[in-house]
């Protein structure tokens, strides 16, 4: 395996959820390569009610989303989840069809854009992305009964 390009921008990711399904959020942070201190751009969302795993790939989605709208082309995106990341290089196989739901997704979006590279990173180096997240889906109150995964759609 090659080592990653080097990228102008560098988004970190991270999805939460609470209860796992459960009040969801998700964290994007876009730091220039040049400046790795100070966020360019911080994203913190609540998604509904979702798993970690689907909160997970929203983040990767919104992060090239992010890229499209501000007219950027390539970036490095760093990642705490594992499994998104070996799913999304191609690692692991995609057995469930809601995350292949959200590849296709992902896979849409990367066709609109230059050179992406996914990084897998420990969790303690993800704490602003995790911070986010996490900060999107705290003191939403819902009740167990309103459980339901939301169909994420584009």
């Amino acid at each position: 395996m090659s080592a990653p390009s080097f990228h102008p921008l560098v988004i970190y990711v991270d999805g939460s959820s609470r209860g796992n399904p459960g009040p969801a959020g998700i964290g994007v942070a876009v730091f220039s390569a040049n400046n790795p201190s100070k966020p360019l751009e911080e994203i913190s969302c609540y998604i509904g009610i979702a798993t970690n795993n689907v909160a997970e790939y929203e983040a990767v989605i919104h992060a090239l989303r992010w890229l499209i709208k501000s007219g950027k082309k390539s970036c490095t995106i760093k990642l705490d989840s594992e499994l998104v990341y070996k799913q999304v290089t191609g690692q692991y196989k995609v057995r469930k069809a809601h995350i292949a739901h959200q590849i296709k997704r992902v896979h849409r979006l990367r066709e609109r854009l230059g050179e992406i590279s996914f990084v897998l990173v420990p969790r303690a180096d993800n704490k602003t992305a995790d911070r986010l997240a996490r900060q999107a889906s705290n003191g939403v109150k819902v009740s167990k009964k309103s459980f339901k995964q939301r169909t994420l759609l584009e």
